[in-house]
C-alpha cells in the first residue's frame, strides 16, 4: 500500500455529466474522488429527493466499471447558521446524505465549518466562541444522525469559517466525541496571507492535535494576490490567497503530509483540489512520486 490513495475533485475535471467524470477520473490513474452532492444534483437534475437506491446502484456500478470509489461526498451545508428553518433544512439534507453515501458503499459526508449569519459571509464573527458554540451544537445532531445510520461525517476546518485553526479543530472534536466524527485536512485551507511564512508549522500542529481524526486529505497549492476586494481568504493585509492544484506554484511544501501519512495512515484517500484539466496529470503525477517516495523511506525505517 502507498502513503495515499490518490483522487481528484470530480468537478475540476472537464465538463461531463458525472459518470462521464467518474470515468475520467479512472482513466487519468485515480482510484477516487471527491462528489460534491452540488455537482450531482446538476448533473441529473435533481434535490436531494432524488438521491434514491436505484440512482445509488447506478453510480456504484459507473464507479466499479472505472476502478474508482468515493472518498467523499460532499454536503457543504452550514452548521452553524442562526437561522433555525434554515438549519433545519440542512440537517434533512444531512441525513439524506448520509442515507445517500450508505447506499454507495459507506463513503463519508464531508462538509465545511459553516459561519454563524444568515448570509453565510465570511466577516469576523467567525472568530467568536459563540460561532464555536453555534457549529458544535449542529454538529453534534448531525453526528447522532450519523451514529445511527452507521455512516460518518467529516469536518474540514478552513481560515474562513468557524474551525479555522489546528487548536479550534481540536476543541471541536473534544466537544464533540462522536464515533462518527473525522476530519478532512487541506492544509491550505488553513493559510492566509499573514501566515503563510509559518505553513509548516501550523501543519504540524494540525497533524499533532488532530491527525488521529484526520480521514482524508485534501492536496492544492496557492498564491499571494493583492486584491483582498475579491472573494476569498482575507486577513486584512489587502492580499488573499488563490488556489491551485498541489504543485502548481511551489508555495505549499505537500511532502511533510504525505511523509506523516505513509507512518499514521498508509493509503489515506488524498484528493487534488484546484486543479484544472490542463494542470491535473502534473498534480497526479507528484503526489504519485511524493507517495513512492515517502513508502519506500518509511519502509527502510
Amino acid at each position: 500500500m502507498g502513503a495515499i490513495t490518490p483522487g481528484v475533485r470530480l468537478h475540476d475535471l472537464p465538463q461531463g455529466t458525472v459518470e462521464e467524470r467518474i470515468r475520467m477520473a479512472g482513466e487519468l490513474g485515480f482510484s477516487c474522488i471527491q462528489l460534491p452532492s452540488k455537482v450531482l444534483y446538476k448533473s441529473m437534475g435533481i434535490n436531494r429527493l432524488g438521491l434514491t437506491r436505484e440512482l445509488a446502484d447506478h453510480l456504484r456500478a459507473v464507479l466499479d466499471e472505472a476502478g474508482v470509489s468515493v472518498a467523499v461526498f460532499g454536503c457543504y451545508k452550514n452548521l452553524a447558521t442562526p437561522d433555525c428553518q434554515q438549519l433545519m433544512d440542512n440537517f434533512a439534507e444531512y441525513e439524506a446524505c448520509l442515507n445517500f453515501a450508505k447506499m454507495l458503499g459507506g463513503c463519508p459526508v464531508g462538509t465545511e465549518t459553516g459561519r454563524p449569519n444568515v448570509q453565510n459571509a465570511v466577516a469576523d464573527d467567525r472568530m467568536t466562541d459563540e460561532a464555536l458554540d453555534a457549529f458544535a451544537e449542529g454538529l453534534k445532531y448531525v453526528c447522532t444522525r450519523a451514529e445511527a445510520m452507521g455512516g460518518q461525517i467529516l469536518i474540514e476546518p478552513g481560515w474562513n469559517e468557524t474551525v479555522n485553526t489546528p487548536e479550534r479543530c481540536r476543541e471541536v472534536l473534544e466537544r464533540v466525541p462522536s464515533s462518527a466524527l473525522g476530519v478532512i485536512y487541506d492544509p491550505v485551507s488553513l493559510l492566509h496571507p499573514s501566515v503563510v511564512g509559518e505553513a509548516q508549522e501550523i501543519t504540524l500542529r494540525m497533524l499533532y492535535l488532530c491527525g488521529s481524526k484526520i480521514r482524508v486529505l485534501h492536496a492544492k497549492d496557492f498564491e499571494v494576490v493583492d486584491n483582498e476586494d475579491e472573494a476569498g481568504w482575507c486577513d486584512g493585509t489587502g492580499s488573499r490567497l488563490v488556489c491551485h492544484g498541489v504543485g502548481e506554484t511551489g508555495r505549499y511544501d505537500f511532502e511533510p503530509v504525505v511523509a506523516w501519512a505513509a507512518a499514521a495512515n498508509p493509503g489515506i484517500p488524498c484528493v487534488i483540489e484546484n486543479s484544472t484539466p490542463a494542470t491535473v496529470k502534473a498534480s497526479r503525477d507528484m503526489l504519485l512520486n511524493m507517495s513512492s517516495r515517502m513508502t519506500r523511506a518509511h519502509q527502510v525505517i
